[in-house]
């Protein structure tokens, strides 16, 4: 049987290969571009949660670098995760050529607003920084804070860390509460764009951080809550001029707490009457405020300052001693006389005001 000679190929036949291999490539090209809107969503999202905020380092941004370079000198810095990913959310953001060159001070996992923002306002928008002195309170803090800062004032400061302070979680501490002791000090860069309540909520970043490293097992033993160990901090930053002396303390508070004595703890006469007087008189001491020791059993409603790292430490673990009162020796060292007894600690006032002669 004789097959059936071929059709020949017409010009219509070769237009419906040109529509079809057109249609495929279409298809590709539609769906790579959806792909790469897919992975732009997953860079921005990564780029957007870059872990915790580290130190500062310095970055040189040098004039006419290009964004692809800035990236890749963040990366290698630690300020951002993927050179590549900080591109991208920068030209999506139609921000490429508003990075300005200069040195600056950065943070490790700087957030992406904050860091876009700052190399926008260029390098003198990071030079100005404040340093925050263990056991400051808000109100020393807050001038500190104003002298500092272009932007932030003492007045929105306060407003940030008392009045209307941003959500914090800590057990003990009832939210929307004054922030005292947990305005963890230390050195804080104040860029222009930076807010009072940005600072107060790097400050409690930095709180926490270094809050995660502290043993409270003996705390919860003793049915103290984190607050507490904060509160207890507070004071022994307040009453410790020499390191080493703060455990002591911090085991006078703890041994007064469980045999129910009063603390009788001049700092916190001083926070209520808001100043450091030289010397507190005996009218002093009768004080109507909650934060008189003297005459409210117990620990105050909150801490009287915002310890440091040490006092932090020392208020969790307390020394193993038996002491119950302590009292300034008066002799220019900044020490304390301790005991375990009323009839010494008599004695050992007696001594310190002889030293004072």
């Amino acid at each position: 049987m004789r097959a059936a000679p071929e059709r020949p190929t017409t010009r219509s036949d070769s237009a419906r290969r040109r529509r079809r291999l057109r249609l495929v490539w279409l298809v590709v090209v539609v769906s790579l571009v959806a792909l790469l809107a897919g992975l732009g969503v997953g860079y921005a999202r990564s780029y957007l949660s870059p872990g915790a905020i580290g130190p500062l380092v310095g970055v040189t941004i040098p004039e006419g670098a290009t964004l692809s370079e800035i990236g890749l000198l963040l990366e290698e810095k630690g300020v951002v995760k993927h050179a590549f990913r900080f591109v991208a959310s920068v030209e999506r953001d139609g921000l490429s050529t508003d990075l300005k060159a200069g040195a600056y001070k950065l943070h490790v996992n700087e957030p992406y607003e904050r860091l876009v923002a700052a190399l926008q306002e260029g390098a003198h928008a990071a030079e100005a920084k404040v340093t925050i002195p263990e056991g400051s309170t808000i109100a020393q803090i807050a001038p500190r804070v104003e002298a500092a800062s272009e932007r932030i004032t003492a007045k929105g400061y306060v407003a940030a860390a008392r009045n209307d302070p941003p959500p914090f979680s800590l057990e003990g501490y009832k939210g929307g509460r004054s922030l005292e002791g947990m305005l963890f000090p230390a050195t804080y860069a104040l860029p222009k764009s930076l807010t009072a309540r940005a600072l107060v909520e790097q400050q409690l970043a930095s709180f926490t951080k270094a809050f995660d490293g502290i043993d409270l097992s003996r705390a919860e033993r003793a049915n103290l809550t984190p607050y507490d160990v904060v509160i207890i901090a507070s004071m022994v930053e307040r009453e410790v001029k020499v390191p080493a002396e703060r455990p002591l303390v911090a085991a006078v508070i703890w041994n007064r707490l469980r045999d129910d004595m009063r603390l009788q703890v001049d700092a916190t006469i001083q926070y209520a009457f808001g100043e450091t007087k030289p010397e507190l008189t005996y009218n002093d001491l009768k004080v109507d405020s909650p934060y008189n020791t003297y005459l409210h059993d117990g620990l105050p409603p909150t801490p009287i300052a915002n310890p440091g790292l040490a006092a932090l430490e020392a208020a969790a673990v307390p020394a193993d001693v038996n002491y119950l009162y302590y009292v300034a020796r008066n002799d220019g060292s900044g020490r304390h006389y301790f005991s375990a007894s009323y009839e010494q600690f008599l004695s050992d006032k007696a001594k310190a005001a002889a030293n004072g002669k």
